[in-house]
């Protein structure tokens, strides 16, 4: 069982590093458009909420995970 919760966690940070490059990915892509400074800080912030919703969808999905785990 304390195997499975650290593979658990181990998971976790997979994902989350996962999302960071995606985010620092397609804020980069952004900058390389050369858009108006406005219109960069708009898409960058889109892409953070963007992240921000599948960190939560993450949390909730290995929460889940760990409760199952706990009944095992």
């Amino acid at each position: 069982m304390e195997g499975l919760n650290v593979r658990l966690s181990v998971t976790e940070e997979k994902l989350e590093v996962a999302l960071r490059n995606i985010r620092q990915d397609a804020n980069t892509g952004i900058k390389n458009l050369k858009l108006p400074e406005d219109t960069e800080k708009e898409g960058n912030n889109e892409v953070q909420e963007l992240i921000n919703k599948y960190n939560k969808v993450i949390d909730e999905k290995l929460k889940v995970k760990e409760q199952e785990l706990m009944t095992i």
